[in-house]
């Protein structure tokens, strides 16, 4: 009779305690970091959309963020992304999310240079950082700081969300090997390139980018940069101009953010908004990688066409892109003593470039 009475408590203990733990975690919530939305069973869904068209590696990058998002969070957060024109026009996409038409967007900032100025240093800047620079200074300096307050008069949460590989410098139907080729060519430009490229004597004339094949074909143009080798392959701008002129001085690389509007950030819980920002980081790793090794197989594609003699490849005078970078500095200049932002954001990046140069070149081997 005893030992039965012992193994009664036994049972009963056991069970007081499981139901003592499930009573525990079931009322969990509330608190300071804590994630209602992981008891409650609430889930949160975002519409997106970017400013590129499908199947372009630009779109891609917007795509796996969505993707990883909506997969790291369970589908607590469900993230639907969508081209560009889908539910607005491209270049609409910041207005939308300002005010709500989207929930969130995939940027990149040099669209946005007519309404601020300093926008252009959180996209690419002629002549300027490259990829690992940028996101040191971004992730580690004072780049995330200043990209959030570039855009604090727009109603979003701006999250930095990698870089993009250099672009081709031109796809040209004349040789280009230095200024002197340069001078009174007719060349696709907009923005501080298109200007730069004016100091430089070039004739810019603004093509949008879907009618710059027609462009080239036509011979309104001589010369037109775009995008990476392998973006520029898809459009087969090598089928209408025969030269191909390297590096991508005036675009090193690209950065692009994932804006959220702020009233759809600040309704998330504490634990989905980390995952959102963790996905973001991920991907200056994980895009530019994945660019970079897509477009060292179209590069192969064009040494292909110039064994075939269908194409040259042409490196640009090393001498005269640093006078281009002298001539741009001097513009950079100018537009600094106008706008206090742009000012600001360009020596945080010069300030941070001497001591990173100073590193990297001292450790950096030369073979």
């Amino acid at each position: 009779m005893k030992k039965m009475m012992v193994m009664l408590l036994s049972v009963i203990m056991i069970t007081s305690i499981f139901m003592v733990g499930c009573t525990s975690k079931e009322s969990s919530g509330g608190g300071e970091g804590s994630s209602d939305a992981g008891y409650s069973g609430k889930t949160y869904k975002w519409v997106a959309q970017s400013p590129w068209p499908s199947g372009t590696t630009l779109h891609w990058m917007a795509e796996e963020i969505a993707r990883d998002i909506t997969a790291a969070t369970g589908g607590r957060l469900e993230v639907e992304m969508h081209p560009a024109g889908s539910i607005v026009a491209a270049f609409d996409i910041l207005d939308a999310v300002d005010t709500g038409t989207l929930d969130a967007i995939h940027s990149w900032e040099g669209y946005w240079v007519g309404q601020i100025q300093a926008a252009g240093f959180f996209a690419s800047m002629p002549l300027g950082m490259n990829e690992q620079q940028y996101m040191t200074w971004v992730l580690q300096d004072e780049g995330t700081e200043l990209w959030k307050e570039t855009f604090a008069d727009y109603n979003v949460e701006v999250l930095p969300a990698g870089a993009y590989t250099p672009e081709v410098f031109y796809h040209s139907t004349v040789p280009i090997q230095n200024l002197d080729d340069l001078k009174d060519l007719r060349v696709r430009g907009s923005a501080f390139w298109g200007e730069i490229q004016s100091r430089l004597g070039a004739n810019v004339i603004n093509v949008p980018g879907g009618e710059v094949y027609q462009a080239l074909e036509r011979g309104m143009v001589d010369a037109a940069e775009f995008a990476t080798p392998t973006d520029n392959w898809g459009l087969g701008f090598h089928e209408v101009a025969e030269y191909l002129v390297v590096p991508g001085a005036h675009q090193p690389t690209s950065t692009f953010s994932f804006m959220v509007n702020q009233q759809r950030w600040d309704e998330l819980p504490d634990d989905l908004k980390e995952i959102v920002m963790l996905v973001t980081e991920n991907m200056w790793g994980k895009a530019w990688s994945y660019a970079a090794y897509q477009d060292m197989q179209t590069m192969e594609k064009y040494r292909e066409l110039e064994e075939q003699g269908k194409l040259t490849i042409i490196e640009f005078d090393e001498g005269d892109q640093v006078r281009m970078s002298e001539v741009t500095n001097e513009y950079y200049a100018e537009l600094a003593e106008k706008d206090e932002q742009f000012r600001k954001v360009w020596e945080s990046q010069n300030k941070f470039l001497e001591k990173y140069n100073y590193w990297r070149d001292f450790m950096s081997p030369s073979y």
